[in-house]
């Protein structure tokens, strides 16, 4: 019989794994969805329900008109370049209104943003997925109008939410301190052994870090959004790489090897000097965001809120199921895992809402969950898991597919439960 959602407390400091029950009332949710065209537009221009028609390519982001009035504003992306893209709206304090990922070549992506004040706001779209994309301004006109009003059984859910959230800020800065202690105490065995676990914390809570586009990227950043190294490589990769670096056969063009020139770099640039003032701005990163949640006045969207289980388990299918994310470590599967662990979080928070709307739904994303979890359990070693390296190419698209199941099921509940 259904039961009610539970309540996720997470202490300051909590090391174990959570797992979250996923019962029969669980939710699967998804504000955006990316979805096959049947014709691909050649330039931009605007959509027959009204939509601003975004057209992004491998150089550029053509939107359709760049003047908004307040309100909700919907976007539709077409992907008519040959590399994955995303697309991102960011408000007047450079923080994500609303984002949609992994619009593949010849796909489009739907999402909507709420600007509440005139003024002037940007987006960008970002193809490959990596750095600081094509960024370009829009100017809103018009009232000051009030934010409209989520369902308050979501809201309530938000801020329930938003404490686990801080719990797991809290457990990030402690794990971090530990970690970097070890790193510039010179005990690179622990912090070796201690590198995928003190990465879970932020993994569970992606959707609220990269609401922060400034901080996000330098905690999390990978080689490629350096730009072939024009831009300053920090966060925990650029630790990863000291710490593990790259083998000759490890070396190469692939998806999940290290490219030549991050090799080349990993050996002029790695030195124990740059890895301590690295590893001090970890610290302060992990700890400003942690700061910045905490405050009272801190807002996260409520569609990233009831988007946030399908962002997550793209993340998986982003970057994690070809071994690109840990890609000197091999520790993807911690990732994996701490993604799960935050799309169940979520789902555990809105559960009671899909309950009363859609048993079905609900009870096909308990056996999609539960199927990949043990897909992952079943890699365990110890304590951890076994190296990303030793998973073979066919247990690799089993994941892969699970995975893709999974995200097109959450992808239907954002508009179930902002349903009044």
């Amino acid at each position: 019989m259904p039961h009610s959602a539970p309540t996720v407390r997470t202490p300051a400091v909590h090391i174990p794994i959570v797992r979250i029950p996923i019962v029969r009332t669980v939710v699967a949710l998804g504000a955006v969805i990316a979805v096959p065209l049947t014709v691909v537009a050649c330039e931009a221009k605007s959509t027959g329900d009204g939509a601003v028609a975004v057209t992004s390519t491998d150089d550029a982001c053509d939107l359709s008109t760049t003047d908004l009035t307040t309100g909700r504003t919907d976007f539709e992306i077409t992907n008519n370049g040959g590399k994955v893209t995303e697309f991102y709206v960011y408000g007047q304090n450079n923080r994500v209104l609303a984002e949609v990922e992994n619009i593949a070549p010849g796909m489009k992506g739907k999402l909507s943003a709420e600007f509440t004040d005139p003024g002037t706001y940007s987006v960008a779209c970002k193809p490959g997925m990596v750095g600081t994309g094509i960024r370009s301004d829009v100017s809103v006109t018009g009232e000051a109008t009030q934010k409209s009003q989520a369902p308050a059984d979501v809201e309530a859910a938000k801020a329930r939410y938003l404490e686990y959230v801080r719990g797991q800020l809290n457990g990030l800065v402690s794990q971090v301190a530990t970690f970097t202690g070890a790193v510039k105490g010179g005990d690179l065995d622990a912090a070796r052994a201690s590198f995928g676990l003190t990465r879970t914390f932020y993994e569970r809570i992606e959707p609220v870090a990269e609401s922060f586009p400034d901080l996000d990227p330098k905690i999390d950043m990978r080689w490629d959004d350096t730009e072939g190294g024009t831009q300053e490589f920090t966060g925990f990769h650029r630790i990863e790489r000291f710490l593990f670096p790259p083998k000759p056969d490890e070396v190469g063009d692939e998806p999940g090897q290290v490219s030549p020139d991050d090799a080349a770099r990993a050996a002029t640039d790695d030195t124990k000097g740059a890895i301590d003032t690295v590893a001090d701005r970890l610290l302060a990163d992990v700890t400003e965001l942690r700061d910045e949640v905490a405050k009272k006045d801190f807002e996260f969207e409520t569609q990233m809120f009831v988007a946030g289980p399908q962002a997550l388990i793209d993340e998986i299918a982003k970057t994690k199921v070809k071994g690109e994310e840990d890609r000197y470590s091999h520790t993807d599967l911690y990732d994996f895992a701490a993604n799960i662990d935050g799309s169940e979080t979520l789902i555990g928070e809105l559960a009671p809402m899909i309950a009363a709307r859609d048993q079905k739904l609900m009870d096909t994303i308990t056996a999609q969950f539960t199927a990949i979890r043990g897909a992952i359990e079943s890699l365990r070693q110890g304590d951890g898991y076994v190296s990303y390296a030793t998973v073979d190419a066919a247990t690799r698209r089993e994941l892969s597919d699970r995975v893709d199941a999974l995200s097109a099921t959450l992808s239907r509940v954002p508009g179930l439960v902002m349903q009044k």
